[in-house]
């Protein structure tokens, strides 16, 4: 896995560790939010049935959501298998996408904040994941949920951010 970074990675850069989201926690976050979706079309099909009109109510939201729904199971499916974490001897990558494919990058002497985020969905779960997020002056975080740089639904959130702590700061001054 670590040779689809060959493309970004400098001369003498070395990749250190390389991280993938949780498989689960990442569809989870999308099934939860199609159930979210179709829990907010339910009162305009109560307010259909009591005007005799629930079941073309009914029938008129599933022929919209659920080719949505659809539509989205395969974007889902190229974003967990584009996304692929790293931390090098000299900076974080982030390599994503859903047609193409997409890198980020922070470099070590630009790294001002690294938070950990374990939310309620994590936590409901129960897989042991989290998300880490890096800071830096160019890309502050903001909130945790929106920042730029963060390794989304890694497995042992804690351990991995001190895993990657200890990298940054053994290879920050060189």
């Amino acid at each position: 896995m670590e040779n689809i970074f060959d493309l970004v990675l400098d001369k003498d850069e070395k990749i250190i560790k390389v991280y993938k989201p949780h498989k689960l926690r990442t569809w989870f976050t999308i099934i939860a939010l199609a159930v979210v979706i179709l829990l907010c079309f339910i009162p305009l099909i109560i307010v259909g049935f009591l005007n005799d009109t629930g079941l073309e109510t009914l029938i008129a939201v599933l022929v919209i959501i659920i080719p949505l729904m659809l539509i989205c199971i395969p974007f889902v499916s190229l974003w967990y298998k584009k996304t692929v974490y790293a931390v090098t001897n000299k900076r974080i990558l982030i390599r994503t996408g859903y047609i193409g494919v997409d890198y980020k990058s922070l470099d070590f002497t630009m790294l001002g904040a690294l938070t950990v985020n374990v939310s309620w969905v994590d936590k409901l779960i129960k897989k042991n994941t989290g998300t880490i997020s890096f800071g830096s002056m160019a890309s502050p975080m903001t909130n945790q949920a929106g920042a730029k740089f963060s390794f989304m639904h890694i497995t042992n959130p804690y351990e991995t951010y001190k895993e990657i702590k200890t990298i940054i700061d053994e290879n920050k001054l060189q």
